[in-house]
């Protein structure tokens, strides 16, 4: 995956990615930051069912990049973490 593009590692090095165990991050980067020829690379290497998974557990994304998964993924927004919590529960 060394054709993703350089700029979405701004403030990591590159080298140390594990892009098993660091599939979340990825995957959250490439959806928030990445464009759509880095978004195609992730759909080849994870799969979509993998990249759902990865991002419905996402406890925030962008309000684009939410859009974009929830019609991309063909699911409700219920069913992402993000749309579930709120940052400060009712008192």
């Amino acid at each position: 995956m060394t054709a993703l593009s350089d700029y979405l590692f701004w403030d990591v090095d590159r080298a140390a990615i594990d892009f098993e165990r660091h599939a979340a991050w990825l995957a959250q980067r490439v959806v928030e930051y990445g464009r759509w020829a880095d978004w195609q690379l992730l759909v080849r290497h994870y799969g979509k069912p993998r990249l759902a998974e990865l991002l419905t557990g996402q406890r925030s994304l962008q309000p684009r990049a939410f859009a974009f998964c929830c019609a991309w993924f063909q699911l409700p927004p219920t069913s992402f973490r993000c749309s579930a919590l709120t940052p400060f529960p009712p008192q």
